[in-house]
């Protein structure tokens, strides 16, 4: 096991100002009182390769022990090669430092709330801010200075492209409807055709429920109908074929269900002709457009341009809005680029570890019971993260009347994740993401706070709480998004393109760890 020196320094931070700078040993850090603390790491790596450590205590299903053997680990700077490289990682620095203090003016808390908050270094400079550079590298699509991606431009035009499309797009239903009276006349007219859809389709309902009730007593008299021997009993929803002599029959049940099989018919019959208004309803036509494609015109220009409130084409909003504000900060970091400036250095990340693992062979009979010799398998599987960075991130933590409760805010960056089941192959054979970005954001004090609690057995509950009526229009223009992307994905060598998931939030959760038995 190898190591460096670990510098910590602690900021004795009073009203926001840092007045000192000096290093402290755990009976003064206890001592210190004020409006919180901050401190960095300067210079330090840790790297466990000459001998290694051993995992054990975990068994599979079927109770065979498993032993894990970390070849390697390590925490050390940026461009270290995987590791290979005694260069030294910073985290923070004086003037952005980790800061753990009271926070009681935070938006999100509620009022009068006092929480314990733990802040990540957070800079302010466009190519040190998480969020905008972590946009504009899933834009750019390749990790920047790797050969062919040398011009930051390529993430401004690529969003310039799809904003063009956006906006012909926009255009095109624009002026397809202009001459209707633009987009308020096409709402009024979308509104009162939707009375008669609306209308139409509660008769539909009624005769739902008419249906339904009929179909119920219909199988009910099948049920009860008896099998009169010279006339066999039907099928459900098919008459006794007794032709006049039925009227004449002394058998109630038999006549009774027949007569059902009619009122089940009619029923049928009143439920197609008020399905089949509604439909003519969708086809009402204005201007040449059916109600169908003029909802549908409505919603896509309201998606890209934001909900319309006048006859004149205004696109400052939706889609088109949001990927022009993103263009902003691509533009920032790009000239960023293009000036020289550089970002703060992260950290390289990484293990290899063997599983060792019992293995049984298959027999070639389908027969569950024969199996084959048991040998112990050998499976190797590595992680390294390359440049990783988590500026900008928080946790506030406080109590309430259930518990402990939070928020996070996760703002973590990294050039390269590399993923491999090969101890000695290269990448080409294995899991490479490039520009990962993973903005998460899990807790709203006013409208969704995170609690932590701990049932009796020791196992541990995260939940927050369901969205309700009374809160939902707060809820979904209060509490952040969360967002995940990668600028490119290869496995095996095979190019996959950029992924991303964007826009999501948590309606509910409810999760718990819990303990296997073994």
């Amino acid at each position: 096991m190898t190591g460096r020196a670990l510098w910590l320094a602690v900021l004795i931070l009073s009203g926001g100002t840092c007045w000192a700078m000096q290093p402290l040993d755990d009976e003064q850090m206890g001592e210190v009182s004020g409006a919180g603390i901050g401190f960095f790491l300067g210079d330090f790596l840790y790297d466990q390769s000459t001998a290694n450590a051993r995992i054990i205590g975990i068994k599979d299903s079927q109770n065979n022990p498993v032993t894990i053997e970390l070849e390697k680990l390590y925490v050390k700077g940026a461009n270290s090669q995987r590791g290979a490289l005694d260069i030294p990682a910073v985290v923070g620095t004086p003037l952005h430092p980790f800061t753990l203090n009271v926070v009681d003016s935070s938006p999100t808390l509620p009022a009068g709330t006092h929480a314990l908050q733990l802040q990540t270094p957070t800079w302010t400079d466009p190519l040190n801010d998480t969020h905008k550079y972590g946009l504009w590298a899933y834009y750019q699509g390749c990790l920047y200075g790797e050969a062919n991606c040398t011009n930051p431009d390529l993430a401004v035009a690529k969003i310039d492209g799809q904003l063009s499309v956006m906006n012909d797009q926009s255009q095109h239903l624009h002026l397809r409807h202009l001459s209707g009276g633009g987009w308020l006349a096409l709402k009024q007219g979308i509104d009162a055709d939707m009375l008669t859809v609306q209308a139409r389709q509660n008769t539909v309902d009624i005769k739902n429920n008419e249906y339904v009730a009929a179909r119920t007593n219909m199988s009910n008299l099948h049920a009860a109908a008896r099998n009169t021997g010279t006339y066999p009993k039907p099928n459900l929803g098919e008459k006794y074929w007794c032709g006049d002599v039925c009227s004449g029959l002394l058998v109630p049940d038999v006549r009774a269900y027949n007569a059902s099989v009619d009122a089940f018919t009619a029923k049928s019959g009143e439920l197609m002709t008020a399905q089949q208004a509604v439909g003519e309803a969708w086809k009402t036509l204005r201007n040449g457009w059916s109600l169908a494609e003029r909802i549908g015109d409505y919603n896509e220009y309201s998606s890209l341009c934001g909900v319309p409130t006048s006859t004149t084409y205004m696109c400052s909003g939706g889609r088109i809005g949001k990927a022009q504000g993103d263009r902003v900060s691509l533009v920032m970091v790009s000239t960023s680029l293009k000036n020289g400036e550089t970002r703060v250095k992260g950290m390289d990340i990484g293990f290899g570890s063997t599983f060792n693992v019992a293995s049984t062979a298959w027999s070639g009979s389908s027969n569950a019971g024969i199996r084959g010799a048991t040998t112990t398998r050998s499976d190797y599987f590595g992680l390294d993260i390359e440049g990783f960075t988590l500026h900008g991130s928080y946790l506030n933590i406080w109590g309430d009347a259930e518990g402990l409760a939070g928020e996070i805010s996760l703002q973590l960056y990294a050039d390269k994740v590399i993923a491999s089941a090969c101890r000695n192959c290269t990448d080409l054979n294995r899991l490479v993401a490039k520009n990962v970005y993973f903005d998460i954001n899990i807790g709203h004090g006013k409208l969704q706070p995170l609690h932590f609690s701990v049932f009796s057995d020791g196992e541990l509950r995260f939940k927050l709480p369901a969205v309700t009526w009374a809160n939902h229009q707060e809820f979904y223009a209060q509490v952040p998004k969360s967002n995940i992307s990668v600028g490119n994905v290869s496995l095996s060598g095979v190019n996959v393109g950029a992924q991303a998931i964007r826009g999501l939030r948590l309606d509910y959760l409810e999760m718990r760890t819990v303990n296997l038995p073994r």
